[in-house]
């Protein structure tokens, strides 16, 4: 990502409706299936900033690795000396040392989304999972992409034969951020007017600041639902893949 996006994602995402939401709806997939654990190893692949690896703490040992030395400067602020710099397609790690591992906003970035994925099949134990977070569908692309120099965005089709072609089996995958796809694409067709007459480095700003805790409070109200079901449509997807026991 562009250096000044860290500096951004440090200041806002504890309290971002879009950031804080999306790892309140992961930590709820987690939770689902380790319940009461503590003794899991973890890995968080693409750690950014840090505040995601902070919260899985309480599960067990972890562990967080990211291409960027800023980003991980920003992890160490937090208190998180756990973390390393390394590349997701090359891992310092032996096989099958983690029961889980986190992948949010990662497989997009890279050229080749099926070698980071074979990678993470690779340190996970037998039956561990990885949980992955994708924006999807092309036709939101967006400033955010640009400037988060994504390679791709998803479609359930496409994930689903991204994460076969590892060798991976998909435990479940669903849309996310459903009830608010209309807000997002009327939002993106608006800053591409805006963007003609204004310049922007980031969308996490826009949005006016008393709308945050209503964005945030619509994004959660999907966790109970995917508890039960799966969204056919949304704009981003969450995937459990599993290594075969």
């Amino acid at each position: 990502m562009d250096l000044h996006t860290y500096e951004i994602l440090y200041r806002i995402e504890e309290t971002h409706w879009w950031h804080s939401a999306r790892r309140a709806i992961v930590l709820d997939w987690i939770e689902q299936r380790y319940a009461g654990r503590h003794d899991l190893d973890i890995l968080d692949a693409g750690c950014g900033t840090g505040l995601l690896l902070q919260q899985l703490q309480p599960l067990g040992k972890v562990e967080g690795v990211d291409i960027s030395e800023e980003a991980l400067e920003f992890c160490r602020k937090r208190g998180l000396s756990n973390v390393r710099r390394a590349d997701v397609l090359e891992l310092p790690f032996e096989a099958e040392s983690f029961d889980m591992i986190t992948a949010l906003d990662v497989l997009e970035h890279l050229d080749d989304d099926v070698a980071s994925l074979r990678e993470f099949r690779r340190v996970l134990k037998p039956g561990g999972r990885v949980f992955i977070f994708v924006p999807a569908h092309r036709w939101l692309w967006s400033l955010q992409d640009d400037v988060s120099h994504h390679r791709r965005r998803y479609t359930a089709r496409t994930l689903r034969e991204t994460v076969e072609s590892s060798g991976l089996d998909i435990e479940r995958q669903s849309y996310v951020s459903t009830f608010l796809l209309p807000v997002i694409f009327l939002g993106r067709q608006w800053l591409k007017v805006w963007l003609r007459f204004s310049e922007v480095n980031t969308e996490n700003d826009l949005h006016p600041a008393w709308s945050n805790g209503v964005l945030k409070s619509v994004f959660n109200s999907e966790i109970p639902i995917l508890r039960r079901m799966n969204m056919p449509f949304g704009a981003s997807l969450l995937c459990v893949a599993r290594k075969a026991a």
